[in-house]
């Protein structure tokens, strides 16, 4: 009799075993299902959005998702995903920008500063690369000059959750990325 019991505990553990595994496959855990997106706008903050998700390091948008955007005078919306911003057009092409003040990153003078990897590039309204260079950090362009840094670091975030980048090489870039020579530069 103890036999027969010691039998059916282990089936029932493995049976209960192989549930857990069929539950988790039958979810999207294993297999990498994406995880919701959320529509930025200025009037209403973060609104969820239906038909988008966060998969495999990417957006991944329906047409009818794409469709019920409000896309800003350049042709550009914010979607949140991923633990950060990206633009998007209404064809789809997407870009992943920094965080500044709490929202996407602002275009200023027709760029925007989006990521690539790690780095810092600058792209155009098209979403396009402007030029080929990257940088650990760079400001937005003020005049047709931007300040960019090589070997910056994050330091320590202030009382309001500012994130001064502290060391590295700054120096300030044209819109060209070409080194840009002037009086006051760093």
């Amino acid at each position: 009799m103890r036999r027969l019991l010691r039998h059916a505990t282990n089936k029932g553990r493995l049976a209960r075993s192989l549930l857990l595994v069929a539950g988790l496959l039958g979810s999207g855990m294993v297999w990498g299902a994406g995880t919701a997106c959320t529509a930025f706008t200025e009037e209403d903050g973060l609104q969820p959005l239906a038909g988008c998700q966060w998969l495999n390091g990417r957006l991944a948008l329906e047409t009818n998702a794409l469709a019920s955007l409000s896309y800003d005078q350049d042709g550009l919306t914010a979607v949140y995903a991923g633990g950060g911003f990206h633009y998007v057009r209404v064809d789809g092409r997407q870009l992943p920008v920094i965080t500044f003040d709490n929202g996407p990153d602002y275009v200023v003078e027709g760029l925007v500063r989006g990521r690539v990897g790690a780095r810092i590039g600058y792209f155009d309204t098209q979403l396009r690369q402007a030029f080929p260079g990257t940088f650990d950090f760079g400001w937005a362009f003020d005049d047709g000059v931007a300040r960019v840094c090589q070997g910056c670091r994050p330091g320590t975030p202030d009382d309001h959750g500012h994130t001064a980048m502290v060391g590295g090489t700054w120096y300030r870039i044209d819109r060209q990325g070409r080194p840009a020579m002037d009086a006051d530069a760093p």
